[in-house]
């Protein structure tokens, strides 16, 4: 039986030194009011991935899983966080996403403070495909103390989440909108995990990057879940190396994918898209 707290699921590959920032700054939740634990599940890393979780043994309640190395499974390895999840809500972080020490108090909160299913949180230094500014952003975090960090983010727009201009561009404001699961994007999202067994998880048909994440989010809402945004605190997503065109070429044949499997939301798909200057 699921009990009352958080399971923070997160994928990882390859990014042994992102993920220890990760688990270093949950480790730091003094503000935590419920029980939590962390689930890695690993999608076939050949770096110290293992190391690095079991060196927080200690100080987390920490779980490990691996999977082999068979191309990109992020959604299959998200959903293996979701059935070892032991906790009511699921909170979906990436490796390499920086959280402040209220993030897990405010995301529990939230649910006992009004009815929700899905919980879309925000994150500095988050661009879909590039950051121009990640030099100055990766020396900011490198230079001060964790809470000076997020101290000094609080009072700046330069590095604010690019889900900012979609918000700002859908007509009737997100709690009006019909299609809120267009930013539930998992690098920092949470959900209650009984409803994500109900759906069974991610899609894993998607092998490549991009999409798998909103199309979760399109058949949570047709179930009838109530979407909310957390406006604050935000977590930091750090720069690390990644293909613009590579990544931006896979996310437009997932849509199709997407725009095949739900056709009856395909004209919002596309003028979303369109906002964004995707072509398809």
């Amino acid at each position: 039986m699921l009990q009352a707290g958080i399971s923070v699921i997160i994928p990882t590959y390859n990014r042994a030194k992102l993920l220890e920032g990760t688990l270093a700054s949950l480790e730091q939740q003094i503000n935590a009011t419920c029980p939590f634990e962390v689930i890695v599940v690993d999608d076939g890393s050949s770096d110290n991935t293992e190391a690095v979780v079991n060196s927080f043994r200690h100080m987390l309640n920490i779980q490990y899983q691996y999977q082999s190395d068979m191309g990109f499974r992020a959604g299959m390895a998200r959903n293996k966080g979701i059935y070892a999840a032991n906790y009511e809500i699921c909170l979906f972080l990436d490796a390499g996403i920086v959280v402040p020490n209220n993030l897990l108090h405010s995301h529990f909160q939230a649910y006992q403070s009004k009815p929700q299913d899905v919980l879309i949180g925000m994150c500095y230094g988050f661009e879909e495909f590039e950051l121009k500014n990640e030099a100055s952003l990766l020396a900011l975090y490198q230079q001060q103390p964790l809470n000076k960090v997020f101290k000094t983010l609080q009072a700046s727009t330069e590095y604010l989440d690019c889900r900012y201009a979609i918000l700002n561009n859908l007509p009737n404001g997100f709690n009006q909108s019909r299609y809120p699961w267009f930013v539930a994007w998992t690098c920092h999202l949470s959900a209650k995990t009984a409803l994500l067994r109900k759906v069974e998880g991610f899609d894993e048909h998607f092998n490549t990057w991009g999409g798998e994440d909103f199309e979760l989010g399109i058949r949570l809402a047709k179930q009838g879940a109530k979407f909310d945004l957390l406006k604050s605190p935000l977590v930091l997503h750090l720069p690390h190396d990644k293909s613009a065109q590579g990544s931006q070429q896979s996310g437009q044949e997932n849509l199709k994918y997407i725009i095949k499997k739900h056709p009856d939301i395909a004209e919002d798909v596309l003028l979303l898209n369109w906002t964004q200057g995707i072509q398809l």
